[in-house]
């Protein structure tokens, strides 16, 4: 069997709210050993949200990271996952694997170590972040599939495309087609606007869609704030908070201060919501 969770990552205070990851503890050299991956999509598939998570802790004492970390959607695995880091570090911290104040380090195959820390009850990690790419001809079926007018497209380091929006509101009731946007090419879609004058003190609405790797909507994606935090700097400053909206929506507190340095750190509320064990 496989010690297993299920963490809530980007929560309000509200039940069923931020985003859902799985979370499987494996043991030491657990997320290297030949012919995992078919075994990891397996699991993924079976819990069926947007990520599931595989953690081993590393024994190597010379080794500046205490665990491997890797991500996988019920389709494929992918090369970052910041709402699965969140619930990963929270997940280690609630069972006494890991210091409640101390930081923790993930290594991960495609983006180096990852540096979570919990600050204040909440749980934050530093991802990467590097400069956006304007997209001088998108794609049409961007705009077709979101039911809107063309606008401004930005390319990040992950291969999302962002919209940006004038109007929040247009975001809150959108209803894509998932048809025409698994045409497109990349990781996922996301749209982006500055809010106006939220209850929640949010300065920044967003949802993300990605039908290419088998997540039709992604309640509150971590590595899209990364991306946010360059893209709204410049209006808001280095630090704002974020509502990513959407069936649960979710809120994410992001810090851009190093964003210079490549490193944007992304921050919430954790809930642990279940926990056992696979026994497929």
């Amino acid at each position: 069997s496989i010690p297993i969770t299920i963490v809530d990552a980007f929560v309000t205070d509200d039940a069923f709210t931020g985003n859902p990851a799985a979370v499987c503890i494996l043991p030491p050299g657990g997320c290297d050993a030949p012919g995992v991956e078919s075994r990891f999509l397996d699991i993924a598939s079976e819990m069926n949200l947007s990520e599931t998570a595989f953690v081993a802790p590393i024994e190597d004492p010379e080794s500046t990271a205490g665990w491997m970390l890797r991500w996988f959607t019920p389709g494929e695995e992918v090369e970052l996952c910041g709402h699965a880091t969140i619930a990963s570090a929270h997940t280690l911290r609630e069972k006494g694997l890991a210091d409640a104040t101390d930081p923790i380090v993930f290594r991960t195959r495609h983006r180096g170590d990852l540096l979570a820390v919990r600050t204040d009850g909440y749980e934050s990690v530093g991802l990467p972040a590097s400069p956006l790419e304007e997209v001088a001809s998108p794609d049409r079926r961007l705009f077709e599939g979101l039911g809107i007018e063309p606008g401004r497209v930005v390319r990040t380091l992950e291969d999302d495309l962002v919209l940006v929006l004038d109007d929040p509101a247009v975001i809150e009731r959108m209803t894509p087609d998932m048809r025409v946007l698994g045409a497109v090419k990349a990781r996922g879609i996301a749209v982006t606007a500055l809010a106006r004058n939220r209850p929640d003190g949010a300065s920044v609405v967003s949802r993300y869609f990605a039908p290419n790797v088998s997540v039709d909507e992604d309640p509150v994606t971590g590595s899209l704030h990364a991306s946010l935090g360059l893209l709204w700097r410049g209006d808001l400053g280095p630090t704002f908070l974020t509502w990513q909206g959407g069936p649960r929506g979710g809120r994410v507190r992001v810090d851009a201060t190093t964003a210079d340095e490549g490193i944007v750190r992304v921050a919430g509320r954790a809930r642990l919501v279940l926990d056992g064990a696979f026994l497929g």
